[in-house]
């Protein structure tokens, strides 16, 4: 039964409540809503669920082991750590702070600049998704679309790109002005990671595109989405240590290296 407080929390927004999108079992711990639209946090006891109003979830964490990747996707997304130490990440995208609570647990001197569109997104990860909060985080409320431009050049050595409505994909994350200032930004042997839902339709052209921008080219496709990593590094000069997933592994205690073989990389080798 929903506790008595979700009710009242309920009852008293029911007026912006149309409908319940979602398919997630749980009670509704939370419901808010900006410019943007509507958002829900779900909890079932075992899983807690970020939704915006739709039938997907946006993110999704382990109540017992927050620290875990619940989602197959953000798993893929990790693996960047084989190819790169980085010492500053840039993540394009809060939602729950999946990445964010993994990648600040087990990479202990790196420093973190997140870029979120919403401010409520940042409140409901705070009050309800664990995120972390020290001097290592710095959180810009922001379009990251806009705000790259504002980033100095060759000053992170990670961009996590997971940019989505409640629906799709932001597709200006497979345009070239985004990527070439990814590129600007990224150090001489960084990496850019983009969640994409599909890739574009006219894949050839972006194919050459991401050709005459990075001259490195990873792509892995999962069970939900399929994930791009590409690279300033030529791909002679990329190398990959199997040892920091498993160190990853070590640390949250969930298996990742499962997932190495179905990258599809250019040219790079692993090494123990």
């Amino acid at each position: 039964m929903m506790p008595k407080k979700t009710w009242c929390y309920l009852l008293k927004n029911l007026r912006n409540i149309r409908s319940l999108p979602f398919v997630q079992s749980g009670n509704i711990v939370n419901f808010s809503k900006d410019m943007c639209g509507r958002m829900f946090v779900i909890d079932d006891g075992e899983y807690r669920i970020l939704n915006f109003d739709s039938l997907f979830e946006q993110s999704c964490m382990r109540i017992g082991k927050p620290y875990q990747l619940v989602h197959q996707y953000t798993q893929f997304m990790v693996l960047t750590l084989a190819f790169i130490e980085p010492s500053h990440v840039s993540l394009f995208g809060l939602g729950g702070g999946s990445l964010l609570r993994t990648l600040h647990s087990v990479l202990p001197d790196c420093l973190f600049h997140v870029i979120e569109l919403r401010q409520k997104v940042v409140d409901i990860a705070n009050e309800y998704f664990f995120i972390p909060n020290d001097h290592r985080v710095n959180i810009t409320i922001n379009d990251a679309l806009k705000e790259i431009s504002n980033i100095e050049d060759n000053s992170s050595d990670i961009l996590f790109s997971d940019m989505y409505d409640a629906y799709q994909m932001i597709p200006a994350q497979t345009q070239e002005t985004f990527l070439r200032n990814c590129s600007r930004v990224l150090t001489d042997h960084g990496w850019l990671v983009i969640n994409l839902h599909h890739l574009p339709s006219n894949r050839v052209a972006f194919f050459e595109l991401l050709g005459t921008v990075f001259p490195t080219v990873i792509l892995s496709s999962c069970e939900e989405n399929i994930i791009l990593m590409v690279s300033n590094a030529a791909p002679e000069n990329v190398r990959s240590n199997i040892q920091h997933i498993e160190a990853m592994e070590g640390i949250l205690k969930q298996r990742l290296s499962q997932l190495i073989p179905k990258l599809n990389p250019v040219n790079f080798r692993f090494t123990k």
